[in-house]
C-alpha cells in the first residue's frame, strides 16, 4: 500500500457528543484548512446510566447538522455520518432496538466499561491486571460477535492506563487474548481501527499499538480504519499522517481502508 494522497479521519466528535468542544461546521472548516479529504463524525452513544453522556445524543438534531454541513461543505469535503457506541453485553438488546430505525454510514463499537466501571487509571490501579485484561478481551469479543459494528474502536484501551504497573504485564500472558481478538476481527470481516489519540498523550502510541497492528497485518488482516479521536477542531487529523506513513511499510499487502 502506498501512502494515499487523500487524508481521512474517521473518528471525530463534535459537540453533538457530550464531551465534544466544537460544532460540526467548525470541524468541517478545520478539516478543509488541513486539506483532509474525508471526515467521519462518530458521536458518542452511551447506554450506561452512570455515564455523563447517557441520554445526550439526539439523532434528529445530528441528522440536521450533518445535512447542513453537507450543503455548506460537500463540494470541498466528504462528510460521513457515524456513531461510536459504548458496548456492554448487558445492553445488547437496548443497542439492537436503538439501531433499528436509524441510518449511519459506519458504526464504531468501543468498550469503555468493565462491570459497570469505566476503564481508566482508577480501575487499573485498584484491580488485578490479569483479571482486567481477561474481562476486557471477553467484552471486546462479544462486541465483535454482536454483528452491530463496522469498526472495532481503539482496541487495547487498557494499555493506555497501565503506566508504572507495566512491569506487572510480565506476570501473565495477554498475547493469546490479543491473538484471539485479531482473529475475531478477521473472521467477522470488520475493520480494526488505528486510533491516534495516544500519540498526543503520554502513552505515545496508537491504539492498538503499532506492534499489535503489525501482528494483525502479518497474519492476514486487511480491513483497517483510521481516526484521530478528535474532540475539538484543533485535534482533527492529529497523528493521521503518521499512521499512514506507518502503513506505507506494507506495500506487499493489499490493505483495505474504510470507504476505499
Amino acid at each position: 500500500m502506498h501512502l494515499r494522497r487523500r487524508i481521512v479521519d474517521y473518528h471525530v466528535h463534535s459537540n453533538q457528543s457530550c464531551d465534544g468542544k466544537s460544532s460540526i461546521s467548525e470541524m468541517c472548516q478545520k478539516a478543509i484548512e488541513l486539506r483532509i479529504g474525508e471526515i467521519g463524525f462518530s458521536e458518542h452513544v452511551d447506554f450506561e446510566p452512570k455515564d455523563w453522556g447517557f441520554g445526550y445524543f439526539n439523532y434528529e438534531r445530528y441528522n440536521s447538522e450533518i445535512k447542513n454541513a453537507k450543503e455548506s461543505f460537500g463540494n470541498r469535503l466528504v462528510i460521513r455520518k457515524g456513531v461510536e457506541i459504548d458496548y456492554q453485553r448487558c445492553f445488547e438488546d437496548d443497542i439492537m432496538e436503538w439501531l433499528q430505525d436509524k441510518e449511519f454510514d459506519f458504526i464504531i463499537g468501543s468498550v469503555h466499561y468493565l462491570d459497570d466501571e469505566i476503564i481508566g487509571g482508577q480501575l487499573v490501579r485498584r484491580k488485578d491486571l490479569g483479571r482486567i485484561y481477561d474481562d476486557y478481551f471477553s467484552e471486546v469479543t462479544c462486541s465483535i460477535r454482536s454483528g452491530f459494528f463496522d469498526v472495532v474502536g481503539h482496541f487495547d484501551l487498557v494499555a493506555r492506563y497501565v503506566d508504572n504497573r507495566r512491569s506487572e504485564l510480565k506476570n501473565f500472558d495477554c498475547h493469546e487474548g490479543i491473538r484471539t481478538i485479531l482473529e475475531e476481527v478477521m473472521e467477522n470481516r470488520i475493520y480494526l481501527e488505528i486510533n491516534s489519540k495516544g500519540l498526543r498523550e503520554e502513552y505515545r502510541d496508537t491504539m492498538p499499538s503499532r506492534k499489535i497492528v503489525d501482528k494483525f497485518i502479518e497474519n492476514g488482516g486487511k480491513l483497517i480504519s483510521i481516526g484521530s479521536d478528535a474532540h475539538s477542531a484543533e485535534e482533527i487529523g492529529s497523528g493521521i499522517r503518521e499512521i499512514l506513513l506507518f502503513l506505507s511499510n506494507y506495500d506487499g499487502n493489499k490493505l483495505e481502508l474504510l470507504f476505499e
